[in-house]
C-alpha cells in the first residue's frame, strides 16, 4: 500500500528532527574530543543508539563530518553576509568579513579545523555533484555583499573580478590567522602578537586595499 502524502511528510519531519539531534550531539563530541577522535561509535554511544541505527541517517563517518562542516560553514557565511550588507561602504565590508569570520571561530578552533580538513578530504564532495551544488552558493554569502559594496563605491562602477578577488583574499587571510592560531595552540607556543592586534592589522591592510580599489579602478 502506498503511503499517503500526510504520512510521508510526517516521516520526513521525524527523520529531519533525528538528523538534527545527531548533528547536535556530534557538535558536542567535536568540541570535547576534536575532529580526529570524532567517530560514529562515539556519537552513537552519546545518543544511546547502535552504530547500525546511525547508518540509517549517515552511512559513513565522512558523510557525518561533511554535514557538520557544511552546517557550520553555512552558519558563518550567513553571519558574514549580514555583517557585510550592514557595512556603510566597501572598505568597511572587507573589515566586517574578516572580523565576523575570525570572531566566529576563535572560541572554537577545532570546528574551523574540521572545515579545512573536511573540504580537502571529503569523498562526498569530490564524487557527488549534488553535494558540490550545496557548497557553491556559500561563496555568494561570503563574498557577494562585499563585492556589491566595493562596486558601488568605485568610480568606474563596472563589474570586474578585482572586487570579488579582494573579498576572496580577505577570507583567505582570515582563515590563515585562524590556522596559525590553531597551530600554536597545539604546540603550546603562543604567538608574539595577541589575537586583537593581529585582527586589527589584517583589517587595516584590507581597508586600505578597499580604498585603493575604489579610487583607482
Amino acid at each position: 500500500m502506498a503511503r499517503s502524502p500526510a504520512n510521508t511528510r510526517l516521516r520526513e519531519r521525524r527523520r529531519a528532527g533525528s538528523r538534527q539531534e545527531i548533528l547536535g550531539v556530534a557538535h558536542q563530541v567535536l568540541a570535547e574530543a576534536g575532529p580526529i577522535k570524532l567517530t560514529l561509535d562515539l556519537v552513537a554511544s552519546e545518543l544511546g543508539i547502535t552504530k547500525q541505527a546511525l547508518y540509517y541517517y549517515y552511512p559513513s563517518r565522512g558523510a557525518l563530518m561533511f554535514e557538520l562542516a557544511l552546517e557550520e560553514l553555512l552558519a558563518v557565511a550567513d553571519e558574514v553576509n549580514r555583517a557585510c550588507a550592514a557595512a556603510p561602504d566597501g572598505p568597511s565590508a572587507l573589515e566586517a568579513l574578516i572580523r565576523t569570520y575570525v570572531e566566529h571561530f576563535l572560541p572554537k578552533l577545532e570546528v574551523h579545523r574540521l572545515i579545512t580538513i573536511q573540504f580537502q578530504e571529503s569523498d562526498e564532495l569530490a564524487t557527488a555533484s549534488k553535494e558540490l551544488a550545496r557548497v557553491r552558493p556559500i561563496n555568494d554569502l561570503l563574498y557577494g555583499a562585499v563585492e556589491a559594496k566595493l562596486l558601488a563605491g568605485a568610480r568606474h562602477r563596472k563589474r570586474d573580478r578585482r572586487a570579488r578577488r579582494l573579498a576572496f583574499t580577505a577570507h583567505v587571510a582570515a582563515m590563515g590567522l585562524l590556522t596559525m592560531r590553531a597551530i600554536v595552540e597545539k604546540l603550546d607556543d603562543p604567538l608574539l602578537h595577541d589575537d586583537a592586534a593581529l585582527l586589527d592589522e589584517l583589517c587595516r591592510i584590507f581597508r586600505a586595499a578597499g580604498v585603493e580599489y575604489e579610487r583607482n579602478p
